[in-house]
Formats: C-alpha cells, structure tokens, sequence
C-alpha cells in the first residue's frame, strides 16, 4: 500500500516479508490467472454430464458457463436456477450438434 494512503487511513503500511520482496507483483498476477482451478462436483452429476456429451470433460472455475473443447467452466459448484438453465442448454446444444 503506498504510505500516503495508509497515513490517511490511519493503518501501518505492512512490508513484504524479505523472501518475497524480490517478486513482482504483477508476474504473481498473471501467473495465478493462467492456473485453473478445479471445480469438485459429483461424481454421479460429472458422469452425468459426460454421458450426455458423449466425451470426457473437466470442469474448472471461469466467470461465465461456457464448454470450449472439453473443458467446462462454471462460476461456481452451487449453481442458481437461471445457471443450471444456461448449463443445460450448452449441453443440450453440444448433443444436438453431434
């Protein structure tokens, strides 16, 4: 945090502990953005989406619903009722266009 900002919100600027000081921050950035992170389902709800698209797929976390190759991005485990919507339709989509 720069110091003017931390002298006006009366907080004590923290210092990066001597074994990170020498990593940018930006490259830390980006290289946590290229790393996908594993979404856990079921296996049963998994094996389920895999039978109806007839291939082997891994889900990962993204911003949106979307199915690129065989990979499945959901924005979370727990979907909401419009998103379970949306994933069905890609997948329905995906059946229709084999």
């Amino acid at each position: 945090m720069n110091p003017i900002y931390a002298n006006i919100l009366d907080i004590v600027p923290l210092k990066l502990n001597s074994t990170f000081a020498h990593l940018d921050p930006n490259a830390v950035v980006a290289t946590d953005v290229n790393e996908l992170q594993q979404v856990v389902l079921p296996a049963v709800l998994l094996q389920d989406f895999e039978l109806a698209m007839g291939r082997k797929i891994e889900v990962v976390m993204g911003n949106t619903i979307s199915l690129e190759n065989n990979q499945l991005s959901l924005p979370s485990a727990q979907l909401s009722t419009a998103q379970k919507r949306e994933l069905w339709q890609i997948i329905w989509s995906q059946q229709d266009a084999s």
